[in-house]
């Protein structure tokens, strides 16, 4: 399944590790992984769109914990809930991740 990994960035220092562990454990798995923190240079309303641009081309969002605290985090499912997607967690994949 191609899933996009959706968190909290802004305020979070330790958003790089947390997305990059959400997305090696999914590609373990057997999942193909967008993570939208590989893009680097652009500005808040070029990482808003190429996020949801990217997440056009999935079939599932999954929510790291504090997503709930990201403007852009709660667009996202936002999007995948009205479109249909599947709106996951890493639990609900069968990823346990201890900090």
């Amino acid at each position: 399944m191609r899933i996009y990994i959706a968190g909290q960035i802004t305020n979070n220092p330790d958003y790089i590790k947390q997305f990059d562990r959400a997305e090696r454990e999914l590609t373990e798995i057997g999942h193909t992984v967008l993570n939208p923190v590989k893009n680097l240079g652009f500005s808040y309303k070029d990482y808003i769109d190429m996020g949801l641009c990217e997440l056009m081309h999935c079939e599932a969002i999954c929510l790291l914990d504090g997503w709930e605290n990201s403007k852009g985090a709660c667009l996202e499912k936002a999007y995948a809930e009205t479109v249909g997607m599947k709106v996951l967690n890493l639990k609900d994949l069968g990823v346990v991740i201890n900090a």
